[in-house]
Protein backbone atom coordinates (compact mmCIF):
# COMPACT_ATOMS: atom_id res chain seq x y z
CA UNK A 1 0.00 0.00 0.00
CA UNK A 2 1.26 3.42 -0.78
CA UNK A 3 2.22 5.62 2.20
CA UNK A 4 -0.15 8.47 1.02
CA UNK A 5 -2.84 5.73 0.89
CA UNK A 6 -2.09 4.99 4.53
CA UNK A 7 -2.30 8.17 5.50
CA UNK A 8 -5.47 8.96 4.62
CA UNK A 9 -6.71 5.44 5.60
CA UNK A 10 -4.95 6.18 8.84
CA UNK A 11 -6.80 9.42 9.30
CA UNK A 12 -10.46 8.00 8.44
CA UNK A 13 -10.41 4.96 10.63
CA UNK A 14 -9.31 7.56 13.70
CA UNK A 15 -12.35 9.39 12.72
CA UNK A 16 -14.57 6.41 12.12
CA UNK A 17 -13.42 4.65 15.42
CA UNK A 18 -13.75 8.23 17.24
CA UNK A 19 -17.58 8.04 15.28
CA UNK A 20 -18.53 5.07 16.84
CA UNK A 21 -16.97 5.77 20.36
CA UNK A 22 -18.54 8.69 21.03
CA UNK A 23 -22.12 7.98 19.50
CA UNK A 24 -22.21 4.28 21.37
CA UNK A 25 -20.44 6.21 24.58
CA UNK A 26 -23.05 8.79 24.74
CA UNK A 27 -25.99 6.41 24.47
CA UNK A 28 -24.78 4.13 27.49
CA UNK A 29 -23.40 6.90 29.29
CA UNK A 30 -27.14 9.01 28.74
CA UNK A 31 -28.84 5.88 30.08
CA UNK A 32 -26.77 5.26 32.72
CA UNK A 33 -26.98 8.74 34.09
CA UNK A 34 -30.30 9.12 33.90
CA UNK A 35 -31.51 8.66 37.60
CA UNK A 36 -35.38 9.68 37.05
CA UNK A 37 -36.11 6.09 38.04
CA UNK A 38 -33.60 5.61 40.63
CA UNK A 39 -34.05 5.22 44.51
CA UNK A 40 -30.85 6.48 46.83
CA UNK A 41 -30.06 4.22 49.68
CA UNK A 42 -27.67 2.37 51.62
CA UNK A 43 -25.86 -1.04 50.92
CA UNK A 44 -23.80 -3.13 52.69
CA UNK A 45 -20.99 -5.24 50.73
CA UNK A 46 -21.33 -8.63 51.34
CA UNK A 47 -18.87 -10.28 49.41
CA UNK A 48 -16.21 -9.35 46.44
CA UNK A 49 -15.62 -12.13 44.82
CA UNK A 50 -12.11 -12.33 42.66
CA UNK A 51 -11.46 -13.94 39.19
CA UNK A 52 -9.46 -13.82 35.95
CA UNK A 53 -10.52 -13.59 32.61
CA UNK A 54 -8.95 -15.72 29.44
CA UNK A 55 -6.49 -12.40 28.79
CA UNK A 56 -5.25 -13.12 32.62
CA UNK A 57 -6.89 -9.46 34.01
CA UNK A 58 -8.06 -9.27 37.25
CA UNK A 59 -11.51 -8.95 37.68
CA UNK A 60 -14.01 -8.70 40.48
CA UNK A 61 -17.54 -9.23 41.07
CA UNK A 62 -18.90 -6.84 43.76
CA UNK A 63 -22.26 -7.62 46.21
CA UNK A 64 -24.29 -5.73 47.89
CA UNK A 65 -27.05 -6.09 50.28
CA UNK A 66 -29.96 -3.40 50.69
CA UNK A 67 -33.38 -3.08 51.65
CA UNK A 68 -36.35 -1.99 49.58
CA UNK A 69 -39.67 -1.31 51.47
CA UNK A 70 -38.72 -2.97 54.31
CA UNK A 71 -37.50 -6.46 51.51
CA UNK A 72 -34.05 -7.48 51.39
CA UNK A 73 -32.01 -7.91 48.66
CA UNK A 74 -28.39 -8.84 47.77
CA UNK A 75 -27.38 -7.73 43.99
CA UNK A 76 -24.20 -7.82 42.09
CA UNK A 77 -22.81 -4.25 41.75
CA UNK A 78 -21.62 -3.11 38.25
CA UNK A 79 -18.22 -1.41 39.09
CA UNK A 80 -15.72 -1.61 41.58
CA UNK A 81 -13.45 0.24 43.78
CA UNK A 82 -10.03 -0.50 45.30
CA UNK A 83 -11.46 1.05 48.45
CA UNK A 84 -14.51 -1.76 48.76
CA UNK A 85 -14.07 -4.63 51.38
CA UNK A 86 -16.60 -7.09 52.82
CA UNK A 87 -18.53 -5.45 55.08
CA UNK A 88 -18.28 -1.75 54.05
CA UNK A 89 -21.40 0.69 54.29
CA UNK A 90 -21.70 2.15 50.82
CA UNK A 91 -24.29 4.89 49.04
CA UNK A 92 -25.99 3.27 45.67
CA UNK A 93 -28.94 3.44 44.01
CA UNK A 94 -31.60 0.55 42.70
CA UNK A 95 -34.07 1.04 39.91
CA UNK A 96 -37.82 1.76 41.04
CA UNK A 97 -38.96 -0.77 38.40
CA UNK A 98 -36.34 -3.39 39.14
CA UNK A 99 -35.09 -3.16 42.67
CA UNK A 100 -32.47 -5.86 41.36
CA UNK A 101 -30.39 -3.21 39.20
CA UNK A 102 -28.52 -1.27 41.22
CA UNK A 103 -25.43 1.18 40.37
CA UNK A 104 -22.89 3.78 42.60
CA UNK A 105 -23.26 7.20 41.16
CA UNK A 106 -19.60 7.76 41.32
CA UNK A 107 -18.88 4.79 39.56
CA UNK A 108 -21.56 5.65 36.56
CA UNK A 109 -18.84 8.97 35.82
CA UNK A 110 -16.26 6.69 34.63
CA UNK A 111 -18.71 5.50 31.63
CA UNK A 112 -17.66 9.39 30.39
CA UNK A 113 -14.05 8.19 29.64
CA UNK A 114 -15.41 5.89 26.89
CA UNK A 115 -17.22 9.05 25.01
CA UNK A 116 -14.38 11.05 26.06
CA UNK A 117 -11.65 8.48 23.75
CA UNK A 118 -13.96 8.22 21.09
CA UNK A 119 -14.06 12.60 21.20
CA UNK A 120 -10.46 12.52 21.54
CA UNK A 121 -10.17 10.20 18.23
CA UNK A 122 -12.41 12.21 16.63
CA UNK A 123 -10.59 15.12 16.84
CA UNK A 124 -7.74 14.06 15.53
CA UNK A 125 -9.28 12.39 12.43
CA UNK A 126 -11.56 15.11 11.65
CA UNK A 127 -8.16 17.30 12.07
CA UNK A 128 -6.33 15.04 9.94
CA UNK A 129 -9.16 14.80 6.92
CA UNK A 130 -9.69 18.84 7.09
CA UNK A 131 -6.02 19.44 6.69
CA UNK A 132 -5.52 17.64 4.10
CA UNK A 133 -9.17 19.06 2.21
CA UNK A 134 -7.42 22.41 2.98
CA UNK A 135 -4.14 21.70 1.75
CA UNK A 136 -6.12 20.88 -1.71
CA UNK A 137 -8.51 23.39 -1.96
CA UNK A 138 -5.50 26.26 -1.32
CA UNK A 139 -3.24 24.18 -3.88
CA UNK A 140 -5.94 24.57 -6.87
CA UNK A 141 -6.98 28.12 -5.89
CA UNK A 142 -3.07 29.20 -5.75
CA UNK A 143 -2.48 27.55 -9.66
CA UNK A 144 -5.75 29.45 -10.33
CA UNK A 145 -4.85 32.74 -9.18
CA UNK A 146 -1.68 32.96 -7.80
CA UNK A 147 1.45 34.72 -8.89
CA UNK A 148 3.66 31.68 -11.19
CA UNK A 149 7.67 32.24 -10.54
CA UNK A 150 10.20 29.30 -11.86
CA UNK A 151 12.27 28.38 -8.22
CA UNK A 152 15.53 27.18 -9.03
CA UNK A 153 16.28 23.68 -7.22
CA UNK A 154 18.16 23.56 -4.76
CA UNK A 155 18.62 20.12 -2.65
CA UNK A 156 16.04 17.06 -1.67
CA UNK A 157 15.39 16.95 2.39
CA UNK A 158 14.27 14.11 4.48
CA UNK A 159 11.27 15.24 6.60
CA UNK A 160 12.42 13.96 9.93
CA UNK A 161 9.78 15.22 12.35
CA UNK A 162 7.16 13.61 10.51
CA UNK A 163 6.50 9.65 9.91
CA UNK A 164 3.88 7.44 8.47
CA UNK A 165 4.61 3.78 9.17
CA UNK A 166 8.26 4.42 10.24
CA UNK A 167 8.66 6.13 6.98
CA UNK A 168 9.53 9.61 6.56
CA UNK A 169 8.41 11.93 3.55
CA UNK A 170 10.75 13.90 1.36
CA UNK A 171 10.78 17.72 0.56
CA UNK A 172 12.18 19.27 -2.41
CA UNK A 173 13.71 22.91 -1.24
CA UNK A 174 14.17 25.77 -4.24
CA UNK A 175 14.97 29.32 -4.12
CA UNK A 176 14.07 32.32 -6.59
CA UNK A 177 15.91 35.73 -6.77
CA UNK A 178 12.98 38.53 -6.53
CA UNK A 179 14.10 41.34 -9.29
CA UNK A 180 12.01 43.69 -7.44
CA UNK A 181 12.90 43.91 -3.85
CA UNK A 182 16.27 42.00 -4.81
CA UNK A 183 15.70 39.29 -1.74
CA UNK A 184 15.89 35.19 -1.72
CA UNK A 185 13.23 33.59 -1.05
CA UNK A 186 13.54 29.77 -0.34
CA UNK A 187 10.35 27.15 -0.74
CA UNK A 188 9.32 23.90 0.56
CA UNK A 189 7.41 21.48 -1.54
CA UNK A 190 4.84 19.69 0.30
CA UNK A 191 5.99 16.08 1.78
CA UNK A 192 6.76 13.72 -1.12
CA UNK A 193 6.53 10.12 -0.03
CA UNK A 194 9.16 8.74 -2.64
CA UNK A 195 12.34 10.22 -3.16
CA UNK A 196 12.26 12.65 -5.88
CA UNK A 197 16.20 13.01 -6.76
CA UNK A 198 16.27 10.04 -9.45
CA UNK A 199 13.40 11.51 -11.38
CA UNK A 200 14.98 14.89 -10.79
CA UNK A 201 18.44 13.37 -12.22
CA UNK A 202 16.61 11.53 -15.09
CA UNK A 203 14.18 14.85 -16.31
CA UNK A 204 17.59 17.17 -15.78
CA UNK A 205 14.98 19.19 -13.68
CA UNK A 206 16.67 22.98 -12.86
CA UNK A 207 13.08 24.48 -11.91
CA UNK A 208 9.91 24.15 -10.36
CA UNK A 209 6.94 26.15 -11.04
CA UNK A 210 5.96 28.00 -7.89
CA UNK A 211 2.11 29.60 -7.09
CA UNK A 212 2.37 32.09 -4.93
CA UNK A 213 -0.23 34.41 -3.27
CA UNK A 214 0.17 37.83 -4.58
CA UNK A 215 -0.82 39.87 -1.01
CA UNK A 216 0.64 37.15 1.09
CA UNK A 217 4.04 35.13 -0.33
CA UNK A 218 4.21 32.37 2.77
CA UNK A 219 1.28 30.89 1.02
CA UNK A 220 2.52 29.44 -1.76
CA UNK A 221 2.53 25.67 -3.69
CA UNK A 222 5.99 24.34 -4.85
CA UNK A 223 4.11 22.26 -8.20
CA UNK A 224 6.20 18.76 -8.23
CA UNK A 225 4.21 17.85 -11.12
CA UNK A 226 6.33 18.32 -13.34
CA UNK A 227 8.22 14.71 -11.85
CA UNK A 228 5.04 12.54 -12.40
CA UNK A 229 4.10 13.60 -16.30
CA UNK A 230 4.07 10.75 -17.81
CA UNK A 231 4.36 8.06 -15.23
CA UNK A 232 1.32 5.75 -14.55
CA UNK A 233 1.94 4.01 -10.68
CA UNK A 234 -0.23 1.05 -10.84
CA UNK A 235 0.87 -0.30 -7.43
Amino acid sequence: MKIRTLENLIWILFFIIGLLFTVIGAVIGVNTLNYENKVDTMGTITRIEYYTDIDGDRLENVYVSYYVEQKQYESKLTGYSSDFYEGKEINIYYDKNNPNEIGVKSLDLLFLIFPGIGLIFLIIGATGLLVKINKKRRKNKLKTYGEKIEANYRETTLNTIYSVNNVHPYNIICEWNNPIDNKKYIFKSENLWTNPEIMIAEKNVQTFPVYIDRKNKKKYIVDVDILTENVVDLR
